[in-house]
């Protein structure tokens, strides 16, 4: 997890990636207290799943001593807290509160018990807006905006190739992996990480050729910094990229097409140009 160090937590690094983790969310905690109504007043076959999971994992992948020597050996503190997901928290609290409700007989205190229900699940809950800013429904079923679609739909049909090499704008280019894995990312992820500030990005060679590489076309696409002209056209040809796709509202789209750039379509928010790498070869 980023800012934690199993150095300077040691064995406290399990208990304070997992406070971190839920903040003030309180699911944990009703996790647990489903697994203790199953064993103590409900039936305890139906429990075995869910603390199955629970004791194994403890002793295992949330076990501070086994943490605090392996994870290091494999460089997995930053992507440790991922290990949280395999926790069903969330299936087990839908279970246990089901169970509860149905294991009352009446009809009105299953009612009250729903309406007492939800609400508990509200108030121990993480608000939306404390998760996401600037919520807005998924314009498709595939989850990414629209325009996306439209600029892939564009590059496949103009490309001769099956993976096509291509810059994206800073907020597709993330999106674009879940939506058309056929395209090839031009620049790396940690790449863009560490050159927006990231501190826990690790592996990255500021004086390598491939980092010189990528920081000039971020440069210019993503800072709008002055890069001469020929330093811009190498990283592209050193780079084969076959495509950028930039928004209308960037400022310089004159200094694309000096350096080459082709612009074969535009959609409602960006501009898809095409660059002949292996002319300048």
């Amino acid at each position: 997890m980023a800012g934690l160090s199993l150095n300077e937590t040691g064995l406290q690094f399990v208990r304070i990636c997992l406070q971190n983790y839920w903040g003030t969310c309180l699911y944990l905690l009703l996790f647990a207290a489903g697994i203790l109504w199953s064993l103590c007043c409900h039936r305890k076959q139906e429990a075995r799943i869910f603390l199955g999971y629970a004791v194994f994992l403890a002793l295992t992948a949330y076990n501070p001593f086994l943490v605090k020597y392996i994870v290091p050996k494999i460089n997995f503190e930053n992507e440790y807290y991922r290990l949280f997901w395999i926790l069903p928290v969330i299936p087990g609290v839908a279970y246990y509160t089901v169970r509860l409700i149905f294991a009352l007989k009446k009809r009105w205190t299953k009612v009250l018990l729903t309406i007492v229900s939800a609400a508990v699940l509200v108030a121990a809950g993480t608000p939306l807006q404390g998760v996401v800013e600037n919520f807005a429904l998924a314009e498709n079923i595939y989850k990414v905006p629209d325009d996306l679609r439209a600029v892939c739909d564009v590059i496949h049909k103009d490309s001769k190739k099956e993976q096509p090499r291509v810059i994206f704008d800073g907020s597709l280019n993330s999106l674009v992996r879940q939506y058309d894995p056929s395209l090839q990312l031009v620049l790396h992820r940690n790449a863009v990480l560490y050159r927006a500030g990231s501190t826990v990005i690790d592996g990255i060679d500021e004086d390598s050729a491939w980092y010189h590489r990528q920081k000039t076309l971020m440069d210019v696409l993503y800072y709008s910094e002055p890069v001469d002209l020929s330093q811009f056209q190498q990283a592209l040809t050193g780079t084969h990229t076959d495509y950028l796709v930039v928004p209308i509202s960037w400022g310089n789209h004159e200094y694309l097409r000096q350096a080459g750039c082709q612009p074969i379509a535009q959609t409602e928010e960006n501009i898809v140009y095409y660059y002949d790498w292996q002319q300048k070869i």
